[in-house]
């Protein structure tokens, strides 16, 4: 996964035919909107164009749901485009869109689980809207905390948060 990761932010990077952009690597925490006792960690690749208005976000991220005496895994990866919506110093919001793939068991007939989605085999995909805030500390790091509707239903939206470092290429 990791190295599918790699690949896509490598291709982002030099599909710019002038001035290269800039390469970030993430972690962070993640938190389901729908499901309390499910947390989870976040790791990123982001490539954000020469302009700063666009960037392209390559992520995994691993869940634990915590019941009674069972802790449940399932692992996520995603994709997503995102451009800057509002820029404001050293405060950026951007949105995007993107795709969704994880191999958790998704109940169809749970009442808050979408149709929204397909699956094949023991992997469901799906699409999502994101909503990131970006707070530059200082000139490699920033702060990010970001919304994620997924159409795999309000069950499996989740709010993330954590730093990236920009890698300097």
């Amino acid at each position: 996964m990791f190295l599918l990761i790699a690949l896509f932010s490598a291709y982002a990077m030099f599909s710019q035919q002038y001035e290269s952009g800039s390469v970030d690597f993430g972690v962070g925490a993640v938190i389901s909107v729908g499901l309390q006792e499910e947390v989870g960690f976040d790791i990123r690749f982001q490539y954000t164009s020469p302009t700063q208005k666009t960037t392209y976000i390559g992520e995994y991220n691993r869940y634990f749901i915590k019941e009674f005496e069972n802790t449940e895994v399932y692992n996520e990866l995603a994709f997503s485009y995102n451009i800057r919506l509002i820029h404001w110093e050293t405060l950026s919001i951007t949105g995007g869109i993107g795709y969704v793939g994880n191999d958790y068991r998704v109940l169809a007939r749970a009442e808050d689980t979408s149709n929204l989605f397909f699956s094949t085999g023991d992997i469901n995909h799906g699409a999502a809207l994101k909503f990131r805030g970006i707070y530059n500390i200082t000139t490699p790091i920033h702060i990010f905390a970001e919304l994620n509707l997924k159409s795999f239903g309000k069950r499996y939206d989740t709010f993330a948060f954590g730093l990236t470092y920009s890698l300097g290429i």
